[in-house]
């Protein structure tokens, strides 16, 4: 049943651009783990008064943004934890990780065929397109 679902879902999806918006979304995830806390930590260097002023506006704006990049976050971990554990692999090492592995070498290093690796990762990134909302219906988005 569950099968039948995901496969009319797919028969409607336009996988490239789903598979570019989930990528997409992963990369954010990934640039603000890797530089979020610097950002917080730039905001507060400032010098002067109008330096100051325009910090404390920043901040307020990247407080909603940090806030909101937090629950990207968090939302991106349920789905994950959604996922077949060899999935989950894939898709930390490949988009998540802050040196990202190329397709190549990590399915030499998770013992995969080529084949059976891009279509475990295919898979991976269709749920989490699913979970997150993110697929694009083909003739919209």
């Amino acid at each position: 049943m569950v099968e039948r679902m995901l496969h009319i879902e797919q028969e409607q999806m336009d996988r490239r651009a789903t598979r570019k918006r989930v990528e997409g979304v992963l990369e954010v995830v990934r640039m603000y783990r890797a530089m979020g806390s610097l950002r917080r930590g730039n905001r507060a260097v400032a010098s002067s008064n109008e330096r100051d002023k325009i910090a404390e506006n920043a901040a307020l704006y990247e407080g909603g943004a940090d806030e909101h990049m937090r629950s990207i976050c968090d939302e991106l971990e349920q789905a994950m934890s959604r996922l077949d554990e060899q999935e989950q692999g894939i898709i930390r090492e490949r988009y998540l990780k802050r040196e990202k592995t190329f397709d190549f070498l990590l399915f030499h290093e998770l013992n995969l065929s080529e084949r059976t690796y891009r279509r475990m990762k295919a898979r991976a990134i269709e749920k989490l397109a699913y979970m997150l909302q993110l697929e694009v219906k083909i003739g919209g988005s």
